[in-house]
């Protein structure tokens, strides 16, 4: 794929060196070329501090960043939690800010997850959160918001978006399924700095059913808004021919 096709990615500054978008495009040859832009952050799972986290003001000049030096021709805001604690109208106008500071199709993780439950055809899921309890009633709300019912949940408690990327996601998920034997439903893993793209399959029979992570919506409706790309299924499954 021609590298002069490049995906930009805002991605929270908060977490140690192997979030894997950082090193995404060089593992896998069927990918566009992948700038991340690092906005500053702290980290922290707390509603006050991901509002002013998703704040247009403070995501356009990395983003600008993308498109003007890197020659990024799509945006994704990468952070679940700073695209949905507004809520559901406060995510779309967070994108339609950012769309007209870049100049190019912009979306965010959380967005991406109701488009892609919505190609996939589901309205109905569980949830297992890495974030606080309150800050996953606002996940809850948000998906509600969009058309999608939560039937089960479970909150991880992970105060600092370092914790959720050092918990045992495996662990957790096989514990879920303990917990919740119905696998009617997908399973929803939420937070970009939980690395999930190569653990998609052992995902999957762990949970007994098919999973969604937060890095595999937001690779995947970056790649949509982007002319040419093409999503790998070896990182994607199903959604790849969606």
């Amino acid at each position: 794929m021609s590298q002069d096709n490049c995906l930009g990615i805002l991605l929270p500054d908060d977490g140690p060196d192997d979030y894997e978008w950082y090193t995404l495009a060089e593992q896998a040859v069927d990918l566009p070329r992948i700038a991340v832009g690092k906005v500053p952050s702290d980290g922290h799972h707390a509603p006050g501090a991901l509002l002013s986290l998703g704040d247009v003001e403070r995501l356009a000049p990395v983003g600008e960043s993308l498109v003007e030096q890197a020659g990024a021709r799509a945006v994704v805001w990468a952070c679940t939690s700073a695209s949905f604690i507004g809520g559901l109208a406060w995510a779309r106008e967070q994108c339609t800010g950012l769309e007209a500071r870049l100049g190019v199709p912009v979306t965010s993780t959380a967005l991406a997850f109701l488009e892609a439950l919505s190609r996939l055809g589901h309205d109905r899921v569980d949830l297992l959160s890495p974030y606080p309890d309150d800050v996953t009633l606002r996940l809850v709300s948000f998906l509600r918001e969009g058309g999608v019912g939560v039937v089960n949940d479970h909150a991880l408690d992970c105060p600092y978006a370092e914790d959720s990327h050092r918990a045992d996601i495996l662990g957790e998920v096989r514990r879920f399924r303990e917990r919740y034997p119905d696998t009617s439903r997908p399973l929803l893993i939420p937070d970009t700095a939980i690395n999930s793209l190569r653990l998609r399959e052992v995902m999957n029979r762990e949970a007994g059913r098919e999973v969604l992570t937060a890095n595999q919506v937001t690779l995947w409706a970056g790649l949509r808004r982007l002319a040419g790309a093409e999503p790998p299924q070896a990182l994607l499954g199903r959604l790849a021919g969606n």
